[in-house]
């Protein structure tokens, strides 16, 4: 069995070769991977990769119906993610634009691709290059515009339905355009989206569960190659039965002790530093010129570049002597 219903937008038809897409063994690995990361051990309501590519396939098959290209490279532009995602991929080095071409190369995908006539080639290019998936240097992508309204519904700041927006939107090989009204709101969100991302509680979970994966690696021999291919929960399990006692402790106490993790501005040498390193520093286009290049626009981004600013560390000194 299998469904397709999640919360944000309607129903929409799928092409023949779609639905067999969303069951192959890569698409249906994202079911077990968090959107958001970390978010997953944070926020009471999660959801996964899987359900972000079924809105980003939604709002494609809403603005390009005709595209299957476009449509199968909005099943398959997450397929390269590994556990908890973009802060896990950026500390050990793993570059999921090449796990995804090499995903999207497999025999069981690229027999579904072959059956429906699909342009390899050009479904990753949407992928990976300027496309209305991943929208241009300053304007949001579809790929973005589902992210902050998954991001929105899971922090709990939509003070209206997503599909109502969407349906003010128009969407090119440029990104989202609208109207000056709507790209306020937008941008509202999207501020809202990166102070809820950059809290000190995400950062700072996230940076412990580095230090745990760092630690296992340390005692048990770092295997690349197997890590990408595991899920979220495949990690906490490791990381339990660890060889490393730091890395039990440490997820024992990010998992069933979070309150005893110390967060303190500034670094004291005690505990493991973090800071800010990404931003949404996107919004739509409004009369052929990015929001953010805009008076109200440029307001708005000042405030996602203070939350830029943040220098946080997590002291483990109350931890220390608990044990």
């Amino acid at each position: 069995m299998i469904s397709f219903a999640e919360p944000l937008y309607p129903s929409m038809d799928f092409l023949p070769f779609e639905k067999r897409l969303f069951q192959s063994t890569a698409v249906r690995r994202l079911k077990m991977l968090a959107h958001l990361g970390v978010g997953a051990l944070v926020s009471p309501l999660i959801h996964s990769r899987y359900d972000h590519s079924l809105g980003l396939w939604k709002l494609v098959s809403h603005f390009f119906p005709e595209n299957k290209e476009l449509r199968a490279a909005a099943i398959l532009h997450d397929v390269g993610h590994l556990p908890f995602s973009n802060g896990i991929e950026t500390a050990f080095g793993y570059d999921h634009h090449e796990i995804t071409k090499l995903r999207i190369q497999s025999q069981e995908i690229q027999a579904i691709l072959d059956s429906a006539g699909i342009d390899t080639s050009l479904l990753v290019k949407y992928i990976l290059e300027k496309s209305p998936i991943t929208g241009s240097a300053k304007v949001l992508g579809l790929d973005h515009l589902d992210y902050v309204f998954r991001a929105a519904y899971m922090g709990g700041y939509h003070h209206q339905s997503p599909w109502l927006t969407v349906q003010r939107l128009a969407c090119s090989e440029e990104g989202i355009t609208c109207d000056e009204e709507t790209a306020e709101q937008m941008m509202k969100l999207i501020v809202k989206t990166n102070e809820w991302l950059c809290s000190k509680e995400m950062l700072a979970t996230e940076a412990v569960l580095i230090e745990a994966i760092k630690c296992d690696w340390a005692e048990s021999g770092e295997e690349r190659d197997v890590f990408q291919e595991l899920t979220d929960w495949d990690v906490l399990c490791i990381l339990k039965a660890s060889p490393a006692p730091r890395a039990r402790m440490l997820i024992h106490t990010l998992l069933e002790q979070p309150d005893k993790l110390i967060i303190r501005e500034g670094a004291t040498g005690k505990g493991i530093p973090f800071k800010v390193s990404r931003t949404i520093n996107l919004g739509p286009s409004v009369n052929n010129q990015a929001y953010i290049e805009s008076t109200k626009g440029e307001e708005a981004l000042r405030r996602i570049k203070n939350v830029n600013n943040q220098y946080e560390v997590i002291d483990f000194t109350f931890i220390e002597e608990c044990i």
